[in-house]
């Protein structure tokens, strides 16, 4: 209590009512100027020493595994989707080479041939040598020297033409049909970029 004739006054109050007297005043963009210009001014002065020890505290921050906050729902839909399906939305198509990009995707019929068939030789059609990995197919679908992928079988050139082939029908070459293991049958095959 003060005598007859003070007030009361208490000292934080005080000072907090001074403060706002003498800063409250600035606006906000002047107040981030000068705290942006302090910050440039302490880095520029006191740099070299905080960049060592920003380094290892941020190495010591890569060790750590956070926790996961979030869980992912996914929707009926999604789990419907295959990789393959979104791969292909991108023209692309995996293969034991790796991804690689597709022009065009058939299902086409297919057979299996070697150099000993009816009516085959050693020699393809371009010049090539009949076995694994060279494809008769009709060049008017499928022109000559495309490279493809077939599922099941791999990457193929289309390299050899026959009688048979005509349309969407392919023959895959094989050193020895006998050790084969294709059987004949409807498959997508992938005409490469």
């Amino acid at each position: 209590m003060g005598t007859k004739g003070q007030a009361n006054v208490s000292l934080l109050p005080a000072l907090g009512g001074l403060f706002f007297l003498v800063f409250g005043r600035i606006p906000y963009r002047l107040w981030g100027f000068f705290v942006l210009s302090a910050s440039v001014v302490l880095i520029t002065i006191y740099g070299n020493q905080i960049t060592p020890a920003l380094q290892k505290g941020f190495s010591r921050l890569d060790s750590l595994a956070l926790p996961v906050l979030t869980q992912t729902v996914q929707s009926p839909l999604s789990k419907q989707v295959t990789e393959t399906q979104l791969l292909e939305a991108e023209s692309l198509v995996k293969t034991p080479q790796g991804i690689l990009p597709f022009s065009k995707k058939l299902r086409v019929f297919s057979t299996s041939y070697d150099k000993n068939c009816s009516g085959c030789n050693e020699t393809t059609a371009t010049g090539l040598k009949t076995g694994y990995g060279v494809v008769a197919v009709d060049p008017r679908v499928i022109p000559l020297g495309t490279r493809l992928y077939i599922p099941g079988y791999g990457l193929a050139t289309a390299g050899d033409t026959g009688g048979n082939i005509k349309g969407t029908r392919v023959d895959l070459g094989f050193d020895d049909v006998k050790s084969g293991w294709w059987s004949a049958r409807f498959v997508e095959i992938y005409i490469l970029e």
